[in-house]
């Protein structure tokens, strides 16, 4: 895991070689254990320590390295092969060992253990088709100085960050945005549409970014960029889930056939040079994880670390489950509890680490989580992120399932998942829920306060237009559409900012895209039954989970108590802050916004949607300041 920061220009196009020094020292928190520059005229490799002429280089090529495999200085970058390919590279290739067996029977040759050089010679070998080749995330830059171009990638879920810039004669590639900020050309100006959707919904499009100009590239696509134009080709896919058919109906087999592809993902991602450890939420699906990497670590003679979140005296505490966990494995078990005082003090670096605004406290949660794991020496950690989107776990995925039978007349279907619910062994939490959809279904539609952002008009929200969207698409489209646009995008950016602020590799084994081919395989019938979700987890996993995890019916995650925290400790500091100039108050009716403080203090929490709304506001406007973005 590591930061990237590539830069092509023109050779007319000023820019010192130190920029790129600048920018790859930038994300030294991503890559602590080692840096490197490496620059090019044209065809012509220059020295890494380039002398200061602007206009000396066409392309410059910065990484920073988190060592997790091959520690050696062999793992290096910016890494060359044959003498044609040069790479940047932040992320991990599962499956280096099966690809390097099967180049090397093609004749290439190694001098390292490292995945970078194995993707390196993927790529001499295949060209563009090994990207779908790689079980694994990542983001790169490869130089191809033979056609004269840099190819960009990225992982099919978009587990790893890449963004791209274009100015006049220059691109710029890189991990995070702030990293742009020492490119000549670039400032920090803010996209007041999705400013005003954010703001509004809390809803994010998953191909634009809060800055203008400054483009992600699109999850599971590779984009081809010319030396001599500087014009990115139009992303081109690799990966094809949407040829999917859903054909296994019976919950039994589908549990079997997730237990057996769970555990190869799990025994992939466990290869590391490095210590492993698991982030423990005591949900299902960090626990499947944990239990998992158990088995497959028993008689290595190191006990399995856990990193759980702790709320004590809350509703949403899951400590209780965990513990059951790490008794089961034999963890050594690390807990954190969240404090609103010591929130207010990391707010700013929290702030800075994400680049753009969060949309609630959870993910100040997971910083904490990452914070610890660093703390107990752990370089990396296994993470339930992912098991909701593929299996379709969420609430709203089941209703939104339950609606189609109604709308498609199977009334007896519906009603068995109903009242089978209430009764014998189904989960009553499904009729429970049906207030909490309705109310959130209304809040989407219509926003708690009008809030108005520049020239904002009050045509309907993207957030609306994507809801309206999700109800005309049939199961298997819904499903593709929540896991590649709805849900995972912003988790895994928020995910990524939190572990690598502290140098911590964060893994995921139920987004391997073979993992997930399978998963949606898996009918409707074969993931809900009588109001439980994840039917093929539960079953794949019933003995080995502790029944205490295995029979759960609510779900909570690395939450934070975020209403009683808005309602008590962290009064004071949004009372002053309505009472104070601050930029925000450029952009949003202070009238409004003092009207939803007010209204979130008045139902003391009961409503979720306004106390979400509010903290949008107060961290859009803590990041306008902190980053010091324009909106002119």
């Amino acid at each position: 895991m590591c930061g990237i920061a590539a830069i092509i220009k023109h050779e007319r196009t000023r820019c010192p070689a130190s920029v790129i020094h600048a920018m790859r020292d930038e994300v030294a928190h991503r890559g602590p254990d080692g840096f490197g520059s490496q620059f090019f005229r044209v065809c012509q490799q220059l020295s890494p320590r380039l002398p200061d002429a602007d206009c000396e280089w066409t392309v410059g090529l910065g990484h920073r390295r988190l060592a997790i495999l091959d520690l050696s200085a062999a793992g290096h970058q910016p890494m060359s092969y044959l003498g044609r390919y040069w790479i940047s590279y932040n992320g991990e290739v599962y499956n280096f060992v099966e690809l390097r067996s099967e180049l090397e029977r093609l004749g290439h040759e190694f001098r390292s253990t490292s995945d970078t050089e194995v993707i390196l010679a993927a790529y001499a070998e295949w060209g563009v088709d090994c990207f779908s080749r790689f079980r694994g995330m990542w983001g790169l830059a490869i130089f191809d100085r033979d056609r004269q171009r840099v190819i960009v990638s990225r992982d099919h879920l978009g587990i790893k960050p890449l963004y791209l810039w274009k100015g006049d004669g220059i691109v710029a590639i890189v991990s995070e945005i702030k990293q742009l900020r020492h490119v000549p050309g670039f400032t920090p100006r803010l996209d007041e549409a999705v400013a005003s959707e954010f703001i509004k919904t809390g809803y994010e499009d998953s191909e634009r970014s809060f800055f203008r100009g400054v483009e992600p590239l699109r999850a599971g696509t590779w984009a081809s960029i010319p030396i001599g134009t500087l014009v990115p080709g139009a992303p081109e896919d690799y990966w094809h889930p949407e040829t999917i058919t859903p054909s296994i109906t019976d919950p039994a087999e589908a549990g079997r056939l997730l237990a057996d592809q769970l555990r190869t993902c799990v025994g992939i991602q466990l290869r590391s040079d490095v210590p492993v450890g698991c982030s423990l939420s005591g949900g299902l699906d960090s626990s499947a994880i944990t239990v998992l990497a158990h088995s497959l670590q028993q008689g290595s003679g190191q006990a399995l670390e856990t990193f759980t979140l702790t709320c004590p005296g809350d509703p949403i505490d899951e400590r209780a489950y965990a513990e059951s966990v790490a008794e089961q494995t034999s963890a050594r078990s690390h807990f954190v509890t969240l404090d609103p005082h010591v929130f207010l003090s990391d707010l700013d670096n929290f702030v800075w680490t994400h680049d753009e605004p969060v949309g609630n406290l959870s993910m100040y949660a997971a910083y904490n989580v990452a914070r610890l794991t660093r703390e107990a020496r752990i370089n990396v950690t296994l993470n339930g992120q992912g098991g909701d989107e593929v299996l379709s776990g969420y609430w709203q995925s089941y209703f939104l399932h339950l609606r189609e039978l109604g709308r498609s007349g199977q009334i007896r279907t519906l009603m068995d998942h109903l009242w089978g619910a209430r009764y014998g062994s189904g989960n009553p939490d499904l009729l429970g829920q049906i207030p909490v959809m309705l109310r959130r279904y209304m809040a989407r539609r219509k926003p708690p306060l009008a809030i108005r952002f520049g020239q904002d008009t009050a045509e309907e929200s993207g957030a609306s237009r994507v809801l309206t969207h999700v109800l005309t698409l049939d199961g298997q489209q819904r499903r593709l559409f929540e896991m590649r646009k709805l849900f995972l995008p912003r988790l895994l950016k928020w995910d990524d900012r939190n572990f690598m602020a502290f140098s911590v590799e964060s893994r995921y084994p139920f987004l391997d895209h073979q993992l997930i081919e399978l998963c949606l395989s898996f009918s409707p019938r074969a993931l809900y039954r009588r109001g439980w979700t994840k039917c093929p987890l539960r079953v794949g996993l019933a003995r080995q989970l502790p029944p205490l995890v295995r029979d759960r019916r609510t779900k909570i995650g690395f939450e934070t108590p975020q209403d009683r925290w808005l309602c008590g400790p962290l009064r004071p500091m949004l009372e002053q802050w309505l009472n104070s100039d601050r930029p925000i108050w450029d952009h949003v009716d202070r009238r409004e916004v003092r009207q939803l403080a007010e209204e979130t203090w008045r139902v003391a929490g009961r409503r979720d949607e306004v106390g979400q709304t509010l903290f949008r506001v107060f961290i859009f406007d803590r990041w306008l300041d902190v980053c010091q973005v324009s909106a002119a």
